[in-house]
Formats: C-alpha cells, sequence, structure tokens
C-alpha cells in the first residue's frame, strides 16, 4: 500500500533544525489571489472580490448563490483557498438579464464581498496566475538561523511538491485511488461517485508518484539538466526533450526560459513511454499498476515543475520568536512544501 506520508520525501537543503509554529490562528495565514481583472460596463457574470476567514471556499460559493437565489453551479472560483485562513480570492455569479446585486447587504461573520462589477465571461478553474502569501511563523527556536535558511530557499529555490491536502484526510484520498485503479473497489461501485470526486481521486495517484519521482532526484542530487530530460516552457504546458545538452540550453534553464520538470503521470501519444526521461521511466516500474490504471481511465500526461522559485520573497522579524514571511507562488503550489524546506513545524506537538 502507498503512503503519502511527507515527511519521508527528501529535503533539497537538508532536514531543517530550526523548529517552530504557524496557523495558530487564521491570520497567521494570509493568502491573496493574483489575477489582474477589470470591470466591463455590462455582462452577465457578476465578479466578486472578497474576503474571507475561517471559511473554505465552496462554503463561500453556496452562501453567494444562496444569497443571488441561484444554483450553487453558477458560482465560479479560480482555485480553492484554505479555511484556516485569511484569504483573498475572486468569485463570478452568473445572473443574465440583471443588474448588479447590492452585495454589500450580504452579511456573514467568516466573509463579506469588498468589491463587485459586471464583465461578459465567467471565471474559470486555474485563470489566477498564482497566490501571494503572508504567514506568521511563531515560537521559532533560532531567527538567525531561520533568516539563513530562508536565504537558501531564496537563493537556490524549493522542491514543488504537491501538499498534502492533496491527499484528503489522513491520505485516504489516496487509498481509496490505489484501491480504484488496482480493483479492489469496483468501477460499478466508482460510477456512484461524482465526476468531481473521481478527478479528486485520480489527481491524489499523480500528486503522489510526482512526488515519489522528485524525491528520488533530489536524492540522487540530479538538480540540472540532463540528456533526455523533459524542459518545461515557462508559463506554459508546452514541453520538449532534451537531447543534447549544450550552453544554449543551460543559459535558457539559469534564466528561467524553461524549467526541469516531472511527469503528472497517464496516457499520451503512443508510445506513450518515449514521454518519459529514462530516469522516470525506470523510477515508475513499481507503480506499472497504478500508471496503467491511469491510462485506463484516459488521464492523460502532463508535466509539472520540479522546483520552484519564491518571488516577492521578504522575511521580517515581529519579536524575540516570532517572525512574518512573504512570497509569491504559480498557481497549484503549496505555501506547505515551502515551510516544509524551512523549517520543523511543531504545532501539532504542542496542541497534544
Amino acid at each position: 500500500m502507498i503512503d503519502a506520508n511527507l515527511a519521508e520525501l527528501s529535503y533539497m537543503h537538508g532536514r531543517p533544525q530550526v523548529t517552530g509554529s504557524y496557523k495558530q490562528q487564521p491570520s497567521d495565514f494570509q493568502v491573496t489571489e493574483l489575477l489582474d481583472v477589470t470591470a466591463e460596463d455590462e455582462g452577465e457574470h457578476q465578479w466578486l472580490w472578497v474576503y474571507k476567514k475561517g471559511a473554505n471556499t465552496t462554503f463561500v460559493a453556496r452562501q453567494l448563490a444562496e444569497f443571488a437565489g441561484v444554483s450553487e453551479r453558477s458560482v465560479s472560483y479560480a482555485g480553492l483557498k484554505d479555511r484556516q485562513a485569511e484569504t483573498w480570492q475572486w468569485f463570478s455569479v452568473q445572473l443574465p438579464g440583471k443588474a448588479l446585486l447590492d452585495w454589500q447587504q450580504l452579511d456573514h461573520p467568516e466573509f463579506r464581498v469588498e468589491r463587485a462589477f459586471l464583465r461578459s465571461k465567467k471565471l474559470k478553474m486555474g485563470l489566477h496566475q498564482g497566490n501571494a502569501f503572508r504567514l506568521r511563523l511563531r515560537q521559532v527556536s533560532d531567527v538567525e538561523a531561520l533568516q539563513e535558511r530562508w536565504q537558501q530557499l531564496v537563493q537556490h529555490g524549493v522542491p514543488n511538491y504537491f501538499g498534502e491536502q492533496r491527499f484528503g484526510r489522513d491520505g485516504q484520498n489516496l487509498v481509496k485511488a490505489e484501491a480504484w485503479l488496482t480493483g479492489e473497489i469496483s468501477n460499478k461501485k466508482a460510477k456512484k461517485w461524482s465526476r468531481q470526486q473521481q478527478g479528486m481521486l485520480l489527481s491524489s495517484i499523480r500528486s503522489y508518484l510526482f512526488n515519489t519521482l522528485l524525491s528520488q532526484r533530489i536524492e540522487q542530487q540530479r538538480l540540472t539538466p540532463e540528456t533526455g530530460d523533459f524542459m518545461l516552457l515557462s508559463g506554459t504546458r508546452s514541453f520538449f526533450q532534451v537531447e543534447q545538452l549544450d550552453d544554449t540550453l543551460i543559459e535558457r534553464w539559469r534564466s528561467g526560459d524553461i524549467h526541469l520538470s516531472g511527469p503528472l503521470p497517464g496516457g499520451y501519444k503512443e508510445p506513450w513511454q518515449e514521454h518519459l526521461s529514462p530516469f522516470e521511466h525506470e523510477q515508475l516500474q513499481g507503480y506499472q499498476n497504478l500508471v496503467d490504471g491511469l491510462r485506463q481511465k484516459r488521464v492523460d500526461l502532463a508535466r509539472r515543475r520540479l522546483l520552484l522559485n519564491l518571488e516577492q520573497a521578504a522575511f521580517e522579524c515581529v519579536d524575540t520568536d516570532t517572525v512574518d514571511v512573504m512570497f509569491s507562488l504559480p498557481t497549484g503550489s503549496f505555501a506547505t512544501s515551502v515551510l516544509r524546506e524551512l523549517m520543523q513545524d511543531v504545532t501539532e506537538d504542542e496542541a497534544v
């Protein structure tokens, strides 16, 4: 049985020695969605800039739908945001033929609509460029050492691991997905699940395999381009295989024009094995039943950056054992993976 235990994954800069805690209260974890949006004179979609605290995105979507008197299907958002956090994000509500509602009348203790205007198109999932984070770290055991570690991360980057949120509570999504792909759970039973639930389960398997391959690559210290690697074009989903290393390719990699990538396994153009590097093909041999299951479910192979750069990075001391760290990440990347590389989180230990 596979296990999503992130503690077993390799650290890019060695296991951190500094300890600390975060998310002791929602304001310790602030997330602002990055998406440039301008108002239009008309349109059937009402775009809302929403602040929330202690509520998850789907809950807010239901409340917006209820206020507007429409189905929840009429409400869209670009991405899910943590519940135990203070977050700002966009929603859109489709209301054909209606003037802009007075959203200020929607009074709720866990969220508020701060801006509202009309647009002709709805907000699509994944449309945002990324997220900006401001995280408060408390009870830091050594602030000076933490700042040195932070500078390492800013200079050299961090692994782009999927966070534990992707695998469900106690990794249950991964357990169920493995049982489905290996036949322990029948397709007949799986058909009772919603398409959203099926997609979430399949995504957990792909995320697990990506994390596993990335961890192996870090352990073997293979973090520069190699012949056979697949490079991801910056800001796109397009990739190409390295047939020969040369100065031009290395310069493009160093400048951030292209990135090392790892597979989100699935099917692709036949023969699909040709769209894996020799290293990736070797590492996936032990998970052939899962890869075959993904292909049978007609999941397409995609690629994801192996490493992340921390944009707009800043470090501020609040007091003798409290600091704020600020940074931005692209869509689909996890702040918790940055924190994992930065310090040992003892929040749970202290709560026991």
